[in-house]
């Protein structure tokens, strides 16, 4: 882990819960990188806690399959190879269909309006000049869309395991930059899939849904392939 890498002081009666959303943050964020130990001592001195509640925070970031714990070897943030990636967006497409169909027609008004809002909010910054400037912001509004849209078919568990695989979806979009190449053509499908769930289809949802999320997994394969090894040694 960096010696550059910045962490601020924790003053929190929910101490772990702290570490585990700064330590997520630059985990996603590739801050801190794939593949890098942490050291945990290192950890500890600057965010100024003790080792009970950020073994609390590693714990749950190794449910979420952001880092790996080997005993007596140490904590890796998990280096995602193809093959990880594949299984992440394979699974988030099965999530993310069968929450449509738990949807149905059955999605309140309110909730529909701030899932638009979301979509509109892309669609300034899909035209933005300074899309450096742009492109994280979107993949953060991208992120909440489909966190949001699967939270409305009201499955816990299903919102659980979904947060966990669009992660890692986000973190290879990050790190690729493929939805950069085709923002038009992403942002088309988000006010397509909005149109659909306004019109109450669930049918034209789950379809255009689906040919959006085999997309966005192509398009990110295609610039991947060419620096990440099929397998992971």
């Amino acid at each position: 882990m960096s010696s550059d890498t910045i962490f601020p002081r924790i003053n929190s009666p929910k101490i772990s819960e702290v570490i585990y959303d700064i330590l997520r943050e630059k985990i996603v964020s590739h801050e801190i990188p794939q593949g890098e130990r942490l050291d945990l001592y290192e950890i500890e001195k600057r965010l100024g806690v003790s080792r009970t509640p950020l073994k609390e925070a590693l714990n749950r970031l190794e449910m979420e399959g952001l880092i790996q714990i080997f005993p007596r070897s140490g904590t890796y943030v998990t280096n995602a190879n193809v093959d990880y990636i594949v299984e992440s967006f394979d699974l988030r497409r099965v999530l993310e269909l069968y929450a449509v169909e738990l949807i149905g027609t059955n999605a309140k008004d309110e909730n529909l309006i701030e899932l638009k809002k979301i979509v509109d909010e892309m669609g300034v910054l899909a035209k933005h000049p300074e899309m450096e400037l742009a492109y994280p912001q979107y993949l953060k509004l991208d992120h909440e869309f489909h966190r949001k849209l699967v939270a409305l078919a009201g499955n816990q568990r299903l919102r659980d395991a979904h947060d966990r695989e669009n992660l890692h979806a986000q973190m290879a979009r990050i790190r690729y930059r493929s939805y950069e190449r085709e923002l038009d053509v992403a942002q088309d499908e988000h006010e397509q899939i909005m149109a659909a769930l306004l019109e109450r289809d669930p049918i034209a949802v789950k379809n255009i849904l689906d040919a959006h999320l085999q997309r966005a997994k192509r398009s990110l394969l295609n610039d991947m392939v060419t620096t990440y090894p099929k397998t992971q040694s």
